[in-house]
């Protein structure tokens, strides 16, 4: 694939709209299929990143059996070079306890040149829905 020279816009709203499918159908295949082969995903900021797609979807696969019932949104609110930052909204059900919690992130992704994310770090926050 041609370097990407610059993130577009339409490239992330795509991107996120992938991510957030990917999340509601608890498809972890489709969301690892979303990074690089060696990317680094941050759950929270002071973590160690999860590095790699096949740890990244091991990440998914465990938010799979444990959850239900997702729903989402998202607004953009930065592309610039390879970054995109959005704020996440979701709702969703913790299978074990039948929890409903609310969760409110922002996202950092930067992408490499093949339109894959690069590096993903989010900061959140949640509580009962």
């Amino acid at each position: 694939m041609d370097a990407m020279k610059a993130l577009t816009h339409a490239h992330f709203k795509q991107w996120m709209e992938t991510y957030g499918r990917a999340s509601a159908e608890n498809d972890p295949f489709t969301s690892a299929n979303l990074f690089a082969e060696n990317a680094r995903y941050y759950e929270m900021p002071f973590a160690e990143p999860m590095i790699g797609r096949e740890a990244i979807f091991e990440y998914w696969n465990d938010g799979a059996r444990n959850l239900k019932d997702k729903e989402s949104t998202f607004e953009i609110l930065s592309v610039e070079g390879n970054r995109g930052i959005a704020r996440w909204q979701s709702k969703f059900t913790v299978i074990e306890s039948g929890k409903r919690l609310a969760l409110d992130c922002v996202f950092i992704v930067e992408f490499d040149d093949d339109g894959l994310c690069q590096t993903f770090r989010e900061w959140w926050h949640t509580h009962d829905a």
